[in-house]
């Protein structure tokens, strides 16, 4: 029997991820047309699998915090292990999902996960049991941990205890209703997680303590290799617990209180970005651009708008400082906004504009621009 010409495994996956995507939310996928997919021929089965088993939470938005839909995602694994070559991402909510659930899926070896997200806190304010935890051998190809904990400092050191050192991009929500330090319970021999990402969330507003970055120095993280940085909400920052010298892409949450970031401390600075949440330009801005010098080779500045100034005067003042920063190649500006009705922005980045440096991208979602972002390093 001759080969089919369109038995080509490439043609069969980018088909079925356009077939599955569903058209009232892209984030999520269409299960019913994943399983009818995987019925029309065995050729189809791995791909459609590879698309129903890849993210679960993309599958079934409840996964990570519904225990009966986590456990009969578990049973699946158990009476079809080839399923776990399909796994790469899961969000597993620790706050809602019982130890009994979690100890059952923590069984299975993930050795294609990729991507792990854990969301932690509870009103004991204790760390979960590590049985409830994948163990470090299972996880040989973890590179994304995104922690989101609520609750108490020393609720990150024994979680991080449980993951391999494999991890290279870290994503940090952290809150806390005490001042604790680190925990007593860090093992003083756990292994340096090496990071060549962070994106570390914390704030003070008055009412909550937020994770302060120089803390981090007392936990296994190596931040010496450090190619991008992501500070949101807070400018409390202790440099000198990060290691500026070789990060390539910095991402600042802008806010009206915060210093402007002496940019020569970033000698390698090829991408910078700027998130906006207000109705102006905060000083901040033009400040950090101020430190641009001649030595820098910063290739694009990116401004991230979400409400957007009231009037054209704060986009004037930016293209006027962008358009005369000290570099031998003026940088190209991504704007990045969320506008129902967009202005005309060419009167707004006049000489960016007239110089083809303007690229306007309309965006949702500020994690995946940064996920996208690290990808390129």
């Amino acid at each position: 029997m001759r080969p089919n010409p369109l038995d080509i495994p490439e043609l069969f996956d980018r088909f079925i991820s356009l077939v599955a995507q569903d058209p009232e939310n892209p984030a999520d996928l269409d299960v019913a047309d994943l399983q009818a997919c995987s019925l029309v021929a065995h050729s189809w089965a791995h791909v459609a699998q590879s698309q129903l088993f890849r993210a679960p939470v993309r599958t079934n938005p409840s996964f990570s915090y519904k225990s009966s839909v986590v456990a009969k995602f578990s049973e699946a694994l158990t009476a079809s292990p080839h399923l776990l070559e399909h796994v790469r991402q899961l969000r597993l909510d620790y706050r809602e999902l019982p130890p009994d659930c979690l100890e059952k899926l923590s069984k299975h070896s993930f050795h294609h996960l990729q991507s792990l997200m854990v969301l932690v806190g509870n009103d004991s304010q204790t760390s979960p049991p590590p049985n409830t935890f994948p163990q470090p051998s299972a996880l040989p190809m973890l590179r994304h941990l995104s922690l989101q904990i609520a609750g108490s400092f020393s609720l990150l050191g024994p979680i991080v205890q449980q993951f391999p050192p494999t991890i290279q991009h870290l994503s940090l929500f952290c809150i806390a209703w005490d001042s604790e330090g680190p925990s007593s319970d860090i093992v003083s021999t756990t292994p340096l997680i090496q990071l060549k990402s962070a994106r570390l969330n914390m704030w003070d507003d008055g009412n909550f303590r937020w994770f302060p970055p120089h803390r981090l120095s007392s936990y296994p993280f190596d931040f010496s290799q450090l190619k991008a940085l992501a500070i949101r909400y807070a400018w409390s920052i202790d440099w000198s617990a990060i290691c500026t010298q070789n990060i390539e892409i910095l991402d600042l949450h802008v806010r009206d209180e915060a210093t402007a970031v002496d940019l020569t401390a970033f000698p390698n600075l090829r991408i910078l970005r700027f998130d906006i949440h207000r109705h102006h330009i905060p000083p901040i801005v033009a400040g950090t651009l101020a430190t641009i010098t001649a030595a820098h080779e910063i290739q694009t500045v990116i401004i991230s708008v979400w409400e957007g100034p009231t009037t054209p005067a704060a986009y004037i003042e930016l293209d006027g400082i962008l358009s005369s920063v000290q570099m031998p190649v003026i940088p190209a500006v991504e704007f990045q906004h969320q506008f129902a009705n967009p202005p005309n922005f060419a009167t707004f980045f006049p000489t960016l504009f007239a110089n083809n440096l303007f690229h306007v991208v309309s965006y949702n979602f500020t994690c995946q621009r940064w996920q996208e972002l690290v990808d390129t390093l």
